[in-house]
């Protein structure tokens, strides 16, 4: 037994030795930077990338001042309890959402031009900016936009 335990400690000697003796005794070798992240240009677009214009959500509002306006405050549409409801959720949701519940009295009345205008002045109440292209009013383009009430950072 003795004779075994000799045998595995000159082994182990052996390969620590040559493991020793591999390294490299030049200078040491500087650190690679690492590789600058690419930017994903496939992102789903949000509504913090200007997906309306000024002119749509004016007319939202001009809407929201005459129909909305009786039941709801601005304010209804720019609290934390709604913001954290709709955050990360398709722009499609709250769209179907709004015309299918409003107004209370006459849900389903609005035009889908309507709809589409209120929400863009929902946006704009929160502070997202405006662009240079009409938020469209067909179901797959709406659905193509996610609800981000900030930009987000780089």
């Amino acid at each position: 037994m003795a004779k075994i335990l000799r045998s595995a400690a000159a082994l182990c000697a052996l390969a620590l030795v040559t493991a020793c003796s591999s390294g490299s005794q030049g200078p040491a070798e500087m650190p690679v930077p690492p590789a600058e992240v690419p930017v994903d240009d496939t992102a789903d677009p949000t509504t913090a990338d200007g997906i309306f214009t000024a002119a749509q959500a004016d007319r939202g509002e001009a809407l929201f001042r005459s129909t909305c306006s009786e039941c709801h405050d601005s304010a209804d549409w720019t609290e934390t309890g709604f913001k954290g409801r709709w955050e990360d959720q398709s722009v499609y949701q709250l769209w179907y959402y709004v015309n299918e519940r409003m107004p209370y009295d006459d849900p389903w009345s609005l035009s889908r031009q309507q709809t589409t205008d209120v929400l863009t002045y929902i946006f704009r109440l929160n502070g997202l900016p405006a662009g240079n292209t009409e938020l469209a009013t067909d179901d797959d383009s709406i659905d193509d936009y996610w609800i981000a009430w900030s930009p987000s950072l780089p």
